[in-house]
């Protein structure tokens, strides 16, 4: 209780420190840098918000590698960066955590009846060897109506520009160039019944479900819910994170805290991310009253 209570004093601190601060803003704007797969939707709220509060920030999405160059370099405060596995963590001076989720979601047709596929079903679907038998959707547990039908692909709807390349990096495979496509609406069209790629999950659906995915067979296998995304269950994920020093925390609050907030989440939803359960942002913005 009492760190809490300390906590709010930290909290009160800083909004006092914007309120009687905002003379010093136009001379010194802020700039975020960062992943050019975030849309246009997240650059108009972010412009909105700069509007609103009166602070001037320089926007440059123009990439995820050149962000980080520019936010080590000190030339920037903030950088959204979507990274890659493998990518080595900033140093410990900085804030690197995950602010939303770019995932890679499988749909099939409710009439399948079929709740979840591993990485080896998957890439026995996508597989491009048409030289042996192809199996069925029974084959894969589907229990259905249409689960007798050759199991096949579909087209893939990239949403966010990252689906693709992270179900094939997951799963270590080269998916036919030819089962990629411009629009959901194509995909469902061509798809014939067989298996969606995209890089959401929808609210809801009549005619499609996602499906569990399991790193293997004889394990548990998860849907893509922020929960499960976050918490490292579901596999076909990769981080967009949230950068900034951890010794400018006061100057970049409000900033920050905007970021974390219900309505920028919306935003990441639009472009087809997965954003951080409400709870987890609740305790980041706790967080950085502690910094």
């Amino acid at each position: 209780m009492i760190r809490r209570r300390n906590g709010s004093r930290r909290a009160l601190g800083l909004i006092l420190f914007w309120g009687l601060s905002g003379a010093c803003l136009t001379a010194a704007p802020l700039r975020l840098v960062g992943s050019d797969l975030l849309g246009q939707g997240v650059t108009d709220a972010l412009k909105s918000f700069a509007v609103e509060r009166g602070i001037e920030i320089e926007l440059d999405l123009q990439g995820s590698l050149s962000g980080r160059r520019e936010l080590e370099a000190g030339s920037a405060q903030v950088a959204l960066i979507s990274a890659s596995p493998g990518d080595a963590d900033l140093p410990a001076e900085y804030s690197w955590e995950p602010l939303g989720y770019h995932v890679a979601v499988l749909w099939v047709p409710r009439e399948l009846s079929l709740s979840q596929l591993s990485y080896d079903q998957i890439r026995e679907i996508l597989s491009s060897d048409t030289t042996g038998a192809r199996k069925r959707w029974r084959d894969f547990g589907a229990q259905g109506e249409g689960s007798s039908r050759v199991a096949l692909p579909g087209k893939v709807a990239e949403a966010s520009g990252l689906s693709l390349a992270l179900l094939q990096h997951k799963l270590g495979i080269l998916v036919n160039p030819q089962l990629t496509s411009d629009s959901a609406g194509e995909a469902a069209q061509n798809n014939q019944g067989g298996m969606l790629i995209r890089a959401f999950r929808p609210e809801s659906d009549d005619e499609w479900e996602t499906v569990a995915i399991g790193v293997n067979q004889t394990g548990r296998a998860y849907q893509p819910t922020a929960i499960n995304v976050h918490g490292g269950d579901y596999p076909l994920s990769w981080p967009l994170r949230l950068a900034f020093r951890r010794n400018e925390v006061e100057s970049l609050y409000p900033l920050l805290r905007f970021l974390l907030s219900e309505e920028f989440a919306q935003e990441l939803r639009e472009v087809g991310l997965v954003p951080l359960p409400e709870t987890v942002r609740g305790e980041r913005i706790f967080d950085l009253e502690r910094l």
